[in-house]
């Protein structure tokens, strides 16, 4: 990005957005990507960045991501390093914590590769580092110490030194239980000071303990004594735990260099997740304030619908309400919408219109939101927007007088319009704010009219606003250029903030002035001194007005109805798809009732032909028959038939299920002419009858599998 773009980026406050999103941020460390967010110069690039946010808002409409306490561990690490001391337990424990987020929202991006395949494939480069992280917990707890089982010599040292504790605490307080020395004790209560068991004596009474000092009392009253008889066991109690700490600093390095030779991995995974937080931030910024996935092409067209300005649109919320629970509706009451075009039917559009009338908020408008755009943000516009995939954004807005270089306001803007001539090209965009302003009027014009040539000709996109008049005219006489105007209400003398495209503005100064009262003698004059000005004529001018008015009234209203027409052919196509799943659903269900219903009822025929069974030889044969008959009449429904064919179509390796056990099972076996099959049933081969298996997966798993087969 060049000087200019950077130029463009400060003075359409580009900064703000980054704060915004970063606000939206759950760690430090996708603060930090929002804080250096910069726009894109490749279309796939920046559809690919587009498409990560729109899918992220699609995931956080139904689950969280659990990113909250990551740190930068890679830094900690080198920092560590560079001061030549291990990496401390806490900091160790953070890798622990990184690795757990990683395992964690790697199975949440990859869950719906199909349907979220740009967050699938962030899941994807995700590495838990599972061996390091194992091997962190064996040896730090999440108090952020070294646990005792880290190694079997830590462990007996602990225990050592704990033994010993135990032995002075008890002899220590048996001395200062002596009714004999009580009077030379300041307390009752037993000091631990340097890892060493000490009683504090009054000085006066020294001589009655006999041990070394080895710290006193600010006053100098109270001096901390170790006897005698306790100080080879303190000595010992020193060397362990010195020898405590040599082992726990052993650990603590041991695992540092583990992280050091993961460093790249563990600086690639920190890296990723820093960046699906950049992705959650900027979706739920999209999701809080309703912005629009603009469509970004090639071609240099440029059209925001019902755009409004992402900052004003943000201070327009209730801010005492939750970042992420915002009234939309009331905040964009606040924020007048706009509607702009350019690059299709026309290259250079030229907005006019009176002071305070919102020009310049329409170039920071159109500005910004182009730049959020190429940086892969949603905008504050209507669905069906398009961006173009612009190389550079150059902009030269407000009073930019440099004190430094003593540059007037007129020399300030054309030292900047002189870079953009010199690294503008068609692949840019140029927003120039009052045009010929700061100048003689006349020159002024005649330099917005040359430099405006020098644009078409270039064939460069150009926004630009202007007082002068005589620059409306070129929208008349050039091909490619197009006349906007703020609009006014001549009855309130207010501006509505509105812009009306293929509309000439005018200042409206002698209606506003006549409005407020100025002595009619002086409008007079001034009207007169108007009407001798060479110019088009002004009744043409206002009827072309007043019709192109009209024109574009009926465009936005045009515009609106197709928008409600779309939205209501998606509500009924939604509904549609509905009915189908709920129609496949019933249809499911009938068929698991009707199957439930037969088999229920061959198992009691069954039942009863077998104490059939039990009759006189003389009706055996009948029996037989009316058995025979049974399975005939079963197997021949429409139901038998399908579950016949479905059994004979079975292989070795299909998968089934089977109703009775309510489970699926492996085939292993068919024998067709005996409508038998051999199953593995929970590592059990068991023979079952064709009419034991089914295609329906059955109650329990509805809604998982659906309804069809289970090959």
């Amino acid at each position: 990005m060049n000087d200019s773009t950077w130029h463009a980026l400060r003075v359409l406050e580009y900064e703000r957005i980054r704060e915004i999103v970063g606000s939206y941020a759950t760690t430090a460390l996708g603060k930090e990507l929002a804080r250096t967010m910069t726009p894109l110069r490749a279309a796939e690039a920046i559809r690919k960045r587009l498409a990560q946010t729109e899918e992220m808002r699609t995931l956080l409409g139904r689950s969280r991501l659990p990113l909250a306490g990551i740190h930068d561990v890679a830094r900690g690490i080198d920092d560590a390093i560079a001061a030549g001391r291990p990496g401390e337990p806490e900091l160790l424990y953070q890798v622990v914590e990184l690795s757990r987020a990683a395992l964690s929202v790697r199975e949440t991006l990859t869950r719906n590769p199909s349907e979220l395949p740009g967050l699938a494939d962030i899941g994807l480069g995700l590495d838990d580092l599972p061996v390091l992280r194992e091997n962190i917990l064996a040896c730090i707890d999440p108090r952020g110490g070294v646990c005792d089982s880290a190694t079997e010599k830590l462990l007996g040292l602990r225990r050592d030194a704990e033994q010993l504790r135990t032995s002075l605490r008890f002899r220590a307080t048996r001395i200062l239980s002596d009714s004999k020395l009580r009077p030379a004790f300041q307390s009752e209560g037993l000091t631990f000071k340097n890892d060493r068991y000490l009683l504090p004596v009054k000085v006066e009474y020294r001589s009655w303990i006999r041990g070394s000092i080895r710290d006193r009392s600010q006053s100098g009253s109270t001096l901390y004594v170790e006897p005698e008889e306790l100080t080879q066991e303190g000595d010992r109690l020193l060397d362990v735990l010195e020898a405590e700490r040599a082992e726990v600093t052993r650990v603590l390095w041991e695992l540092t260099r583990q992280v050091i030779a993961s460093k790249e991995t563990l600086q690639a995974t920190q890296d990723r997740l820093a960046l699906v937080d950049f992705v959650a931030a900027k979706a739920a910024y999209a999701g809080a304030f309703g912005l629009v996935t603009p469509e970004i092409n090639e071609t240099g067209c440029l059209d925001l619908r019902e755009v409004r300005h992402p900052y004003l649109l943000w201070l327009a919320r209730d801010q005492r309400r939750d970042l992420r629970d915002v009234d939309l509706e009331a905040a964009r009451a606040r924020v007048v919408p706009i509607d702009l075009r350019l690059g299709e039917n026309f290259q250079i559009l030229v907005i006019t219109g009176p002071n305070t009338g919102g020009k310049t908020v329409v170039l920071k408008t159109a500005g910004l939101s182009v730049l959020m755009a190429l940086s892969g943000l949603a905008i504050a516009a209507a669905p069906g927007s398009r961006v173009p995939c612009y190389h550079d954004v150059f902009a030269d807005i407000g009073d930019e007088q440099s004190i430094e270089q003593s540059l007037s306001t007129f020399s300030s803007h054309l030292k900047h319009v002189m870079e953009i001539l010199e690294k503008a090209d068609d692949r840019s965009l140029i927003l120039l704010d009052e045009v010929g302003a700061g100048t003689d009027p006349l020159e002024g014009a005649a330099l917005g009219r040359a430099l405006l040539d020098r644009f078409l000709a270039k064939g460069w996109n150009a926004v630009i606003t202007t007082h002068i008049g005589s620059l409306k005219e070129l929208a008349y006489s050039r091909d490619g250029v197009e006349n906007a105007a703020m609009e006014f209400d001549p009855r309130t003398l207010q501006p509505t903030y509105r812009l009306l495209l293929g509309v000439p503005g005018s200042s409206n100064a002698l209606l506003v002035a006549r409005r407020i009262g100025l002595d009619g003698d002086i409008l007079e004059a001034a009207e007169r001194e108007m009407s001798q000005v060479e110019e088009p004529t002004r009744e043409i001018l206002g009827r072309m007005e007043k019709s192109r008015r009209r024109v574009e009234k009926e465009r936005r209203r045009a515009e609106r109805v197709r928008r409600r027409v779309q939205g209501e052919a998606k509500v009924y196509g939604d509904r549609l798809r509905e009915i189908e799943a709920l129609e496949d659903a019933l249809e499911s269900e009938a068929q698991q009732v009707i199957d439930d219903s037969i088999r229920g009822a061959k198992e009691q025929l069954a039942a009863l032909v077998a104490q059939l069974k039990s009759v006189p030889k003389t009706h055996k044969a009948v029996v037989d028959t009316l058995a025979a008959e049974i399975d005939r009449l079963l197997v021949s429904t429409p139901l038998g038939a399908r579950r016949e064919a479905f059994a004979r179509s079975l292989k070795k390796e299909d998968e089934v299920y089977i109703p009775k056990f309510r489970d699926r099972a492996k085939v292993k076996k068919t024998d067709k002419g005996g409508r038998k099959l051999t199953v593995l049933l929970n590592g059990i081969l068991m023979e079952i009858g064709f009419d034991d298996v089914s295609w329906i997966v059955g109650p329990a798993a509805y809604g998982t599998a659906g309804s069809e087969g289970l090959k």
